[in-house]
């Protein structure tokens, strides 16, 4: 067999889904040192799933769109990001059995409700949701980067890689649904309904899995479950969203580009996906 290539963030063929061999069974349910981080990030580890799911509805629902007839580059970023999307979530579903994130019962209730709402929203609103979530979240990403905080906040190393490849990855193509919206209908009402619709869908996935994710972890270290909750609840209060006037004046603005991002973002996902040893997978022959 052939040497695996390592991915690179920008080449002739443009952004490519990526893999990663992570020993899950060397992480333990209690992953990481600080309290606040491992509750913030086992909430994102059981609502990767759900989420990753509405957004590849959204998108294959809108990948044969006539109007990206003279886009096919828009359609193979489309395939692209739907491969990758897939690779997060098998990934996600595999460390959340580890560690115990798949026995969250109000993961269920999430799931129900972000299907109730897809079925009763135009489909191009649900791609300009997952465009305002992917990409006003961009500031998100840039704060823990800025932080390190995959880095020094005591996670176990593979779930910290897990983190980085995934994250390089979100940065990587951040830009694809809000580009794809733009081309088939920018109109205000869209991109209106679209940001009423992420927030919506961001408050249900915080909201909704704090109380029981605080309590299995309350729980787990022997702590008090209402101490426990103001204690996360205050790290969310300090906690950066890059949710700003910028960024949200951005997403409304009609020609604008989404692709172009400051120059750091290549270099960290480069950085990342090559510590992280992300490969592209070998084609199999027919």
């Amino acid at each position: 067999m052939s040497a695996r290539p390592h991915a690179k963030a920008s080449n002739e063929a443009g952004i490519q889904s990526k893999r990663i061999e992570i020993d899950v069974e060397s992480i333990e349910p209690e992953w990481c040192d600080d309290d606040f981080y491992r509750i913030f990030y086992n909430i994102l580890n059981a609502a990767i799933p759900t989420f990753e799911r509405y957004v590849i509805r959204a998108l294959r629902a809108v990948r044969d769109d006539p109007r990206l007839a003279d886009e096919p580059r828009l359609r193979e970023l489309i395939d692209v990001f739907v491969h990758q999307e897939a690779e997060h979530t098998r990934q996600h579903v595999r460390t959340n059995r580890r560690i115990g994130m798949n026995e969250i019962a109000t993961i269920k209730v999430t799931e129900r409700i972000t299907r109730f709402l897809q079925r009763r929203t135009p489909v191009y609103v649900s791609v300009a949701a997952a465009g305002f979530i992917e990409f006003v979240g961009f500031g998100f990403f840039k704060s823990h980067i800025d932080r390190q905080v995959l880095d020094t906040s005591g996670m176990q190393q593979e779930m910290a890689k897990l983190w980085k490849w995934h994250i390089a990855e979100e940065l990587e193509h951040s830009f694809i649904k809000l580009k794809v919206i733009n081309h088939i209908d920018d109109s205000y009402w869209v991109k209106a309904g679209g940001f009423l619709e992420g927030q919506i869908m961001s408050h249900l996935f915080v909201t909704t899995l704090i109380p029981e994710i605080v309590w299995k972890d309350a729980r787990a270290h022997g702590k008090r479950f209402w101490p426990h909750l103001w204690m996360f609840l205050k790290g969310l209060g300090d906690t950066e969203w890059g949710v700003d006037r910028e960024s949200v004046a951005k997403y409304f603005r009609k020609g604008f580009d989404p692709e172009i991002k400051d120059p750091w973002v290549a270099d960290r996902i480069n950085d990342w996906i090559a510590e992280t040893n992300a490969f592209v997978p070998e084609r199999r022959s027919r």
